[in-house]
């Protein structure tokens, strides 16, 4: 997955490093810093993972095309919960993450 932006850098989690293998493993997000220290950014902003509620807004912005994310989704089974067709050509998946917030993950339609 290409991701471009996020639009929070602060996301809710029970269990960080649950969250931390998440979001890098699904959204495929670069790690900052040395192994041990567990950080990832986005845009060139680090993420925090932080103990409060559930999220249901995050907006993850991708270049990626719609096909390629159906499957990659399908094989980090993670199961799309709304598809959205939006304007310019964009198509917007929402999913969950580990801890339960929604991500919505805009890209590009075929």
């Amino acid at each position: 997955m290409k991701v471009r932006k996020l639009n929070k850098k602060k996301i809710p989690a029970t269990d960080q490093n649950r969250a931390y293998r998440f979001w890098r493993d699904v959204f495929d997000l670069p790690q900052v810093g040395s192994q041990e220290e567990r950080r990832l950014a986005v845009d060139h902003e680090e993420l925090a993972f932080v103990t409060g509620p559930l999220e249901t807004d995050f907006e993850l912005l991708v270049r990626d095309h719609e096909a390629a994310l159906q499957q990659h989704f399908k094989n980090n089974f993670v199961r799309i919960l709304k598809r959205e067709e939006r304007f310019g050509g964009k198509v917007a998946l929402t999913v969950t993450d580990s801890e339960g917030n929604q991500v919505t993950v805009e890209g590009n339609l075929d």
